[in-house]
């Protein structure tokens, strides 16, 4: 998910979120912590509690989760309040399902393009390519980390995050600069923009051999396999693949661009984003490399 650093321990959720929610009484007894593909929330009886960053996300996304129906794809429903609403004192709540994050990460392409068919078929919302004027929390570090990978003139938006307040340094320097030699190696990619996912190894688990489960959608605007490749791009920087993953799903039109598009995603992620862990610098950038070394090949 966007948010890996927050928790949400039952004492901080108000007895009438949990009231809002049906949620019974011996079930916030027995809650339990989960992980990050369910925004850390508490798991209550078949209810999951968590934080709401946005109410307007929140709404959007237990819309699209309660409409959208990809094949081979399970998707989390959001559990509305009992008067409706999907958000109550900041809080959400979305069914549990079953599931564990797993490498699986070939499986996991395989679901994102299979997500991608049916987003194909949804509206990008307009706020989804909104201008990030300054950096003002969490989610806009990721959305300008996004705008920036996809822009001819990324300093131009870099800059609004180191606004003379402060100078990159360490790992920062380190990530900037890998970015840069990336960008200027990465082609046009003249494919039609549609709404995808930006975080789909993160978000989505598995039980046994049952269809995959994404328990969020976190929006982004580019072309169709671009959900899949991040995807092979997080599963390399996780370990959990080796590159030659892009061989196998090499049928993709552009697709080593549009893991470069990925790479310098989390690159730039990785220098804005205060929780970063300087350790991954090596990970990142040497996937920068060989994408770079691939695309040289290309041309």
């Amino acid at each position: 998910m966007t948010d890996t650093t927050d928790s949400t321990p039952v004492g901080s959720v108000p007895g009438h979120v949990f009231e809002a929610f049906r949620v019974p009484t011996h079930h916030i007894a027995a809650s339990s912590r989960l992980g990050s593909a369910w925004d850390n929330g508490i798991k209550c009886g078949n209810v999951v509690i968590s934080r709401a960053s946005s109410a307007s996300f929140a709404a959007w996304s237990a819309k699209l989760r309660e409409s959208l129906h990809p094949t081979g794809v399970r998707l989390v429903r959001p559990v509305r309040s009992t008067d409706g609403r999907v958000v109550i004192s900041g809080f959400r709540a979305n069914a549990f399902v079953v599931g564990e994050p797993a490498q699986r990460v070939d499986e996991t392409v395989s679901a994102a393009l299979r997500l991608a068919d049916a987003l194909a078929e949804v509206r990008v919302p307009q706020w989804v390519n909104r201008d990030v004027p300054r950096i003002d929390g969490e989610a806009s570090i990721f959305h300008l980390a996004d705008r920036a990978a996809w822009s001819d003139q990324p300093a131009e938006l870099l800059a609004r995050a180191f606004d003379g307040n402060r100078e990159a340094h360490g790992h920062e320097v380190e990530a900037l600069t890998a970015a840069a030699e990336l960008h200027s190696r990465v082609p046009d990619i003249p494919l039609e923009t549609q709404l995808g996912h930006a975080d789909m190894l993160g978000t989505t688990i598995f039980s046994g051999s049952q269809a995959p489960i994404v328990t969020e959608i976190v929006p982004v605007a580019h072309p169709h396999a671009y959900t899949a490749a991040l995807t092979m791009v997080d599963g390399i920087i996780a370990d959990a693949v080796d590159i030659g993953v892009l061989d196998r799903f090499s049928h993709l039109r552009y697709l080593d661009a549009l893991a470069a598009r990925g790479v310098l995603y989390r690159l730039y992620v990785h220098a804005l984003h205060p929780a970063t862990r300087p350790a991954h610098s090596r990970r990142i950038v040497a996937l920068a490399r060989e994408i770079g070394e691939r695309l040289d090949a290309d041309s």
